[in-house]
């Protein structure tokens, strides 16, 4: 039986970036390349309270990477909030994750009346159906008397990868067949387009920067504030990708005309071997060469290049994504209460405030948000 700890030094568990990362099953957003930077320029005043198992040696096996929201008594997933992590779960190698994450949501449930470490709500974003580890956490919490939650406003997309690009293109329609075919040659035999890929700091850097402003002026434009009009998100985006470059896996391409940077893409590499589209920015004044779609045409292509597994298009249910993928999967919020009596109180309001708001959608034609038992998701 591993021993079980709630740690607040989050600092000096990622120091031991390997052991961390080797129970992050390949998935960027779980690794310290991704975490620690959050950390340090989005969780201001937050307190880190990680879960941690260790085996007979001492050794860690097991992490759950969760803080505590200033003033509350509200647990979080790192990586929440702006930076919209997907692939939220519990660290652990996949035959000893199971039982890993059922004995963290009993630790959990046991420990929500403690005096330093008490909680009265879990609330993680970003759980993707499928995940057999957050579905035994949540089945461990269950288990020990707390109420579950889980609803899904959208899906994350993924694309496997064929045998190869000419493979890849025979699954898709007639017409989208020959839209691909089209922007393939378009990207290859287009004196005036080409492609970049920074593979320095400095180039990196310069990039970045060029990505961000495009993607800022877009959603301006459009009378939004944009993903990046927080200073401190840029900063933490510029640390993440500088420490990805460092380990070989960014993939940080732009896409050019005459010599101008018109669009770019901000992807990660996966240990597992799949291609994670983040974030993309495009100067709308070309629109007209359908820089989005050369761009997710290529990243596609990346794929066969650097012989990928898949390429994952991330949470949002953009139309072109069904059209450039073949499975999609839900995206979870999932809350758990405390298993004591003010926090149920709190739940049982907040649910009949999410049955009205449900109501609401049914009676005005929007879509429902999609619920879930927690314990099913996996």
């Amino acid at each position: 039986m591993p021993t079980l700890e709630i740690i607040e030094d989050l600092s000096g568990l990622l120091e031991d970036r390997l052991s961390w990362d080797r129970l992050a099953c390949g998935i960027p957003f779980r690794q310290t390349a991704w975490l620690e930077p959050w950390w340090n320029f989005l969780a201001k005043d937050c307190q880190a309270t990680v879960l941690t198992a260790r085996d007979e040696q001492g050794e860690l096996i097991g992490a759950f990477p969760l803080y505590r929201k200033p003033g509350t008594r509200t647990l979080c997933a790192l990586g929440d909030g702006e930076a919209c992590t997907d692939h939220v779960s519990i660290l652990a190698r996949p035959e000893q994750s199971e039982e890993i994450a059922t004995a963290f949501g009993r630790h959990l449930a046991s420990n929500s009346s403690h005096s330093r470490h008490g909680w009265d709500l879990i609330d993680i974003d970003g759980v993707v159906e499928g995940d057999k580890a957050m579905a035994a956490f949540a089945k461990g919490l269950k288990e020990s008397g707390s109420q579950l939650h889980a609803g899904s406003r959208m899906s994350t997309w993924f694309k496997p990868a064929d045998s190869d690009w000419q493979e890849h293109i025979k699954h898709h329609g007639k017409t989208q067949r020959r839209r691909m075919r089209r922007w393939s040659e378009k990207i290859d035999d287009d004196p005036d387009i080409s492609r970049t890929i920074a593979v320095t700091e400095s180039e990196v850097k310069t990039l970045l920067n060029t990505i961000i402003d495009m993607h800022q002026k877009r959603w301006n434009a459009a009378g939004e504030p944009g993903s990046y009009s927080d200073p401190n998100f840029r900063d933490f985006m510029h640390e993440t990708c500088r420490q990805f470059l460092l380990q070989g896996q960014l993939h940080l391409s732009g896409l050019s005309f005459q010599g101008q940077i018109i669009a770019g893409d901000i992807n990660f590499i996966g240990q597992n071997r799949v291609l994670y589209c983040y974030s993309t920015g495009y100067d709308t004044n070309f629109s007209e060469l359908e820089p989005g779609r050369l761009l997710c045409v290529d990243g596609l292509r990346e794929m066969y290049r650097s012989s990928l597994t898949g390429v994952d298009f991330m949470r949002g249910d953009e139309s072109y994504k069904a059209r450039f993928t073949t499975e999609s999967r839900k995206l979870y919020r999932v809350r758990a209460v405390a298993p004591t009596l003010l926090p149920r109180l709190r739940h049982a309001v907040w649910a009949t405030g999410f049955e009205v708001k449900q109501w609401m959608r049914r009676r005005t034609g929007r879509q429902e948000i999609l619920v879930n038992d927690p314990t099913e998701i996996g």
